[in-house]
């Protein structure tokens, strides 16, 4: 499953509404059986310290737990982990453009046998959708 980047008006941020998101994301991933998800993240405190350090090492500083991002920690805490880094992922000056891609990998996902998988697919209603898994 994809996430793009979601969030939360400044007047109610700190309320728990972000949290609140992303437990609907896991809870809908795990509803779904997907092997899990594969999101996109701004690094929004790089463009204060790009001038001392290259973006590799600020992710990896975040990473470490030696640098707090307000937007990647909050979501490695809540166990994406990052795959690489996005060069012009966006035009956000707080992120001098970059972003990096994550993945949260399903704890509940069961394997499905591919026949079993086949026969699903080919047998859906045309009024059912499908979605996408990482």
């Amino acid at each position: 499953m994809y996430g793009v980047e979601s969030f939360v008006h400044p007047d109610a941020q700190g309320g728990g509404v972000g949290s609140l998101l992303m437990a609907a994301r896991f809870e809908a991933a795990k509803r779904l059986n997907v092997r899990g998800l594969v999101a996109g993240s701004l690094i929004v405190g790089y463009a204060a310290v790009a001038h001392e350090v290259s973006v590799e090492g600020y992710v990896l500083d975040v990473m470490a737990g030696k640098r707090f991002d307000s937007n990647l920690s909050k979501q490695l805490r809540k166990g994406f982990v990052v795959r690489n880094i996005i060069p012009d992922y966006t035009t956000d000056l707080r992120s001098c453009n970059y972003g990096v891609a994550m993945v949260w990998m399903n704890p509940e996902y069961k394997p499905r046998s591919a026949w079993k998988h086949a026969h699903d697919y080919n047998s859906a209603r045309r009024d059912q959708a499908r979605a996408g898994a990482v």
